[in-house]
């Protein structure tokens, strides 16, 4: 029984609450619990995770419908198990921002096939990599 969510509005997220990742992030899968910051300043409004084991690890989350970007997100039995996915008003979708350093100046762009899907209520997240179809990414 898979569950299935657009997101075109996200749960709120309070300020320094502590995620699991029961699996990790795919390349830091030792890193399991975040404890998670929102910035809003009226120009910009941002979250980022902050590894509990290892501070230093940090990753730049955005909310995808500031950027006129709806996801359909398909979570299968597992996926659904791990998050503990009973409600989907409760899941949240979030796009990793990631440094590109191959310019003369670093740019941040967005990591739009592997979108965090986190369950702001029961606090458990994890990373979805979407399959690439045709040059296009299915959702």
């Amino acid at each position: 029984m898979s569950m299935q969510r657009r997101v075109t509005q996200q749960p709120s997220i309070q300020s320094e609450k502590i995620f699991t990742f029961p699996k990790g992030i795919p390349g830091f899968e030792e890193y399991t619990t975040f404890k998670i910051f929102h910035k809003d300043d009226g120009k910009v409004s941002a979250y980022w995770l902050e590894s509990c084991e290892t501070p230093v690890v940090t990753f730049t989350l955005v909310d995808p419908t500031a950027y006129d970007l709806n996801y359909d997100i398909f979570l299968d039995d597992m996926e659904q198990e791990i998050i503990e996915a009973d409600n989907p008003l409760d899941i949240g979708v979030f796009l990793m921002l990631k440094k590109e350093s191959k310019q003369t100046v670093p740019q941040l762009s967005a990591n739009i096939a592997g979108p965090l899907v986190i369950n702001v209520e029961k606090q458990l997240g994890l990373q979805k990599v979407l399959k690439r179809n045709r040059g296009k990414v299915e959702h």
